[in-house]
This record gives structure tokens, C-alpha cells and sequence, in this order.
């Protein structure tokens, strides 16, 4: 299904009549599994020009689908490898363009990417974070994938590589941050995000 046609979808979702409800979300469950579909769902929620009730359920749709499919049970039943690909390759240089709502939502999925593929399928993670602690424009983005990362309760191990690459970098941002006088609400923002960084790595 193409993007204009899954909009469309999407929008029935929301239908307060319940038989189109109904037979979009049954459509959306058809389309699950088939190529290109997770990755359109990204476009749509990045989509600044979409309406906002759309991306959102757009980006519902992605965390839950997400959550259940991509490390399955099931084998017979997989995101495609090509689809993985792609949503890895692009997901977090999105997080800077969404609202705190869509955020939150693909802050979600990032988590499961996270602990399903860090560090053996997505060894570009750590330097992508790295890079973009450097980017005034990428700043916010990879304090927020540092900060997912840092939480992760399941294996701490990769956490070490991860404190010895990025917490000078931190400590230099944040020095850097709370001299600035009457900082904007952005800066408040980064300081709150390394305070919680440098919390859960230690917790």
C-alpha cells in the first residue's frame, strides 16, 4: 500500500463510526508484515505537514507493532531484514523533528531497537550518538538516545564503552551549558537531559 493510501487508513482509525474502525485497524494488521510498511509509517509520523491526529496514531501503530515483531517469536511472522535496515538507518535523526507527543512514542521504539540490536546488529549506534553530541542541530537527538541507552537494565556491559566514550563529551557540554546567562528553555532542557544521563548510568 502506497503512503496516500495508508493516510487513509490511518485516518479511518479514527472513525467514530465503528464498522470503518473496524475494518481499518483490520487492514492495518493485514499490512503488518508486508515490505516497505513500518518504514512508511516512520514517513508519515515525521511528516510535518500530515495532520497531527494521523501522526499519531501512525506512531501508536509503530511502537506496538514494533514491541511485538521486531525480535518474534514466531519466525514465519518478521519484519523484513531490509525494512530493520532502513527504519535503523534514519529513526534517530527523527527524534529532533517531532513533537514531545510523537516523541515519546518513538523514544519507545528506540528502546526495543536498543535492546533488541545494540550492539550486534546497530554498531553504528554509539558512534552516531558520539557525532552528534558534536551538532548543534543534532544536539537534543543524541542526549535523548543516550539517555535510552543509559536505562537499559538488561545487560550493563556495553554501558562501559559507552561512559568512556561519551562522558567527557557530557562533561564538557554540561560545563559549557550552565555558564551561559539567562539560558532559552532549550538549554534548561539539555542540562535536565545529561543531569538524568549521568543518573541512570549510575544507578
Amino acid at each position: 500500500m502506497d503512503l496516500s493510501n495508508l493516510t487513509l487508513v490511518l485516518r479511518a482509525a479514527l472513525s467514530h463510526a465503528p464498522e470503518e474502525r473496524k475494518a481499518a485497524e483490520a487492514s492495518l494488521e493485514q499490512l503488518q508484515y508486508t515490505q516497505q510498511h513500518l518504514v512508511r509509517l516512520l514517513q508519515i509520523i515525521v511528516d510535518g505537514s500530515c495532520d497531527m491526529a494521523v501522526r499519531q496514531v501512525a506512531s501508536i501503530h509503530f511502537k506496538n507493532f514494533v514491541s511485538k515483531a521486531w525480535s518474534p517469536i514466531d519466525e514465519t511472522r518478521k519484519i523484513p531484514e531490509g525494512d530493520k535496515s532502513m527504519v535503523r538507518e534514519n529513526i534517530l535523526g527523527f527524534v529532533t523533528q517531532l513533537p514531545p507527543l510523537l516523541r515519546a512514542q518513538l523514544g519507545e521504539s528506540i528502546k526495543t531497537l536498543i535492546l533488541a540490536d545494540y550492539p550486534e546488529q546497530w554498531p553504528s549506534l554509539l558512534h552516531w550518538v558520539t557525532h552528534n553530541m558534536e551538532s548543534q542541530d543534532q544536539i537534543f537527538g543524541a542526549l535523548y538516545v543516550l539517555r535510552i541507552l543509559s536505562r537499559s537494565e538488561e545487560e550493563r556491559i556495553p554501558l562501559y564503552q559507552i561512559v568512556e566514550e561519551c562522558f567527557p563529551r557530557l562533561l564538557n557540554i554540561f560545563s559549557t551549558l550552565v555558564q551561559i546567562v539567562n539560558p532559552p528553555i532549550e538549554v534548561a532542557d539539555l542540562i535536565k537531559l545529561i543531569c538524568k544521563i549521568f543518573w541512570s548510568s549510575i544507578y
